[in-house]
């Protein structure tokens, strides 16, 4: 599923939830997540993610699916 990033936090949670669904039917590797998942990503929710995504490299920070879930969520 396409996520652009409206319909507020249940929209976002009902989409990381099917993002995960897909993810683990496929038996895609933690690693891969984040790449995949993010790859769904359009518009507002995408401009969102560029930016975090600089700065999270910017600090160090892992691009662990965990990581991704608490921004995505916050």
């Amino acid at each position: 599923p396409r996520f652009r990033g409206d319909g507020g936090p249940a929209a976002a949670d009902l989409w990381l939830q099917a993002i995960e669904k897909i993810l683990g039917a496929i038996h895609c590797p933690e690693e891969e997540m984040v790449t995949l998942a993010t790859y769904q990503l359009l518009g507002d929710a995408e401009y969102w993610w560029g930016n975090t995504s600089l700065l999270m490299e910017a600090a160090y920070e892992e691009f662990s699916w965990e990581n991704f879930k608490r921004k995505f969520l916050a």
